[in-house]
């Protein structure tokens, strides 16, 4: 910061405008972060201290002062295992001191500290701590008390409820739509196609970035994009940005869209009076791709993009004019269950199975989408699998689980045993579906399951992983676990650090795939939807899982590979 701040010290008016800023930097930390890396303690300076070369000159910053933390009062440590665990905290965070109240990722921590606290309170007391046990008891407190119980062994069975979700009776009574969200007696009826204006969210995304193309390719209509930005200047530069990322930018398509700068997480999207007046006189319809795509967040950090975003849009369609809206949720909507369950179509209507934070707001949106239809807005539901690179080029985001599964697995150079069926949807497919059905205006009431070409068990991409040039050895689900949780407590560089929360000693976290289970998607409509389209969906077979991985090894995610076998 470059203005000068006037002391605090009795100066209440400017203790409180400093308070609300350091609120506003948690804020949007929160929504850039994995919940255990937003921090709770902010340091406010007139000026950051520099080097005569004009860097920053860290060891000049201040350290955060005991005892300012996030609102909870110092308490000792007492037993011998709280004042150890309080000793390692402070040496590995580089925190002053540890009390009982605590939480390690509000004082610092993150996967990769956690790991090596778990392996210096080994190395030092000879107790074991999972990392999943630690994530389900963050206070130094509530983990000491959790290793006292479990006699220095940290529970690996299930507990009973599941650390990102909400019940299902709770879940059933998020999805109940607000009253107001319907159309005005007034309001204009849809605009019949072709589409003069189209709002898109999420355009800035793997899958928006795509979604662009489409809707810029099949139709004239001009795209209002929703970015989070300042400015509309900057939110057509993210735009751009993530079009170029993924080789689906052209000259020219500069004209054809306007960004829009707002935030799904805000009432009317943060927009002003007038900006959000003319998105409702104007825009003619919606695709609303826009959510926070992150399975170790619980359900109630994700509900305001995921939830009350997905309202807000609803809200927007509603006023003014009637608009239709495209929604793209996900076939984890549906619940996980053992042995072979065929699912149609259909609203989604049953929340029990359905866990974890994200597949869980999946699920409300849906649902409202369901009664935002009933009450006269014309909605349809699109649900793909795990969305992979494009079928084309295989350009594909690295930040998926899925890709940090595959990039982790090879930098262990071992895959685990894992009796899970993956549904692949390319990015490039789901895209061109979404716009060819969303544009042609004629499915309004329509759910569509996509995917992909079919089911890939998780072995068979071990095999064409080897196949391709990675092979790698097969290990059981405890040794697998063993061994990257070794690695990392090590120091050893692996993708899969920062999704340790999602494993467990025994098992994965269910949001990763249910075990035992075969469900089979109909696509009924999906391809009634695109009959004379040319639209079609490669198998995730050698030819495409190939295509990513060349991708893959050209951009440098995947080491270079020493041979391959012949198809």
């Amino acid at each position: 910061m470059n203005a000068s701040i006037p002391p605090l010290a009795n100066d209440p008016l400017a203790q409180t405008a400093w308070a609300a800023f350091r609120t506003r930097l948690r804020d949007f930390a929160a929504e850039q972060l994995p919940e255990a890396m937003v921090p709770s303690r902010f340091v406010v300076l007139p000026e950051l201290p520099k080097l005569p070369n004009g860097k920053v000159d860290r060891g000049r910053l201040p350290a955060v002062p005991d005892g300012e933390s996030a609102g909870t009062a110092y308490v000792a440590p007492q037993t011998p295992l709280e004042i150890r665990l309080a000793e390692i905290w402070a040496d590995l965070l580089g925190v002053g001191r540890v009390g009982l109240k605590d939480n390690f990722f509000e004082l610092g921590g993150d996967s990769l500290a956690a790991a090596q606290m778990a392996a210096r309170l080994r190395a030092a007391t000879g107790l074991q701590v999972n990392l999943r046990g630690l994530f389900d008891h963050p206070t130094l407190e509530r983990l000491a008390r959790h290793l006292d119980t479990q006699d220095g062994t940290a529970p690996t069975a299930d507990t009973g409820r599941h650390p990102r979700s909400i019940t299902g009776a709770d879940l059933a009574a998020e999805a109940v739509l607000p009253a107001d969200i319907t159309p005005a007696a007034d309001a204009l009826p849809p605009a019949a196609t072709p589409y003069r204006t189209v709002l898109l969210t999420g355009g800035t995304g793997y899958t928006g970035a795509f979604l662009m193309r489409e809707l810029l390719d099949r139709s004239d209509a001009h795209l209002y994009v929703l970015v989070r930005a300042d400015t509309p200047g900057q939110a057509a530069d993210r735009v751009r940005a993530a079009m170029r990322t993924y080789g689906v930018w052209r000259d020219g398509d500069e004209r054809r869209f306007t960004g829009v700068p707002g935030d799904l997480a805000r009432p009317y999207f943060g927009l002003d009076h007038d900006t959000y007046l003319r998105l409702a006189r104007d825009v003619e319809m919606i695709v609303h791709n826009g959510a926070w795509s992150s399975y170790a967040l619980p359900y109630r950090r994700l509900k305001p993009v995921n939830v009350l975003g997905t309202q807000e849009v609803l809200r927007l369609a509603a006023r003014h004019r009637i608009k239709p809206v495209h929604y793209i949720s996900s076939l984890a909507v549906y619940p996980g269950r053992p042995g072979e369950h065929r699912w149609a179509e259909d609203a989604a209507t049953d929340p029990e199975g359905v866990v974890g934070g994200y597949r869980q707001t999946k699920w409300v949106g849906d649902r409202m989408m369901a009664q935002a239809h009933e009450r006269g807005l014309p909605t349809c539901v699109y649900r793909p699998g795990q969305i992979t690179g494009a079928q084309t080029t295989g350009a594909c985001a690295e930040d998926t689980f899925l890709n940090a599964t595959l990039k982790g697995c090879v930098q262990l150079g071992a895959a685990l045993e894992f009796d899970v069926f993956l549904e692949m949807t390319p990015v490039d497919f789901c895209a061109a579906a979404v716009a060819h059905i969303a544009l042609g205006g004629q499915w309004h009431g329509t759910a569509f399951n996509l995917p992909g070409g079919h089911p890939l068990a998780w072995n068979r991409l071990v095999e064409l992983l080897a196949e391709c040039g990675y092979p790698l050895r097969r290990l059981s689900y405890a040794d697998w676990y063993a061994e990257l949780t070794r690695a990392v407590e090590g120091g050893t560089e692996n993708e899969l650090a920062r999704f340790l929360p999602l494993f467990g000693a025994d098992q994965p976290a269910e949001d990763l795939g249910y075990r035992g289970s075969r469900p089979v998607f109909d696509t009924t409509h999906l391809r009634a939807a695109l009959t004379g389209s040319g639209i079609a969906c490669l198998p995730p077979e050698r030819e495409l899982v190939g295509r990513y991985l060349d991708h893959f090894e050209a951009t440098g995610f995947l080491p270079a590979r020493a041979e391959r076998t012949a198809p």
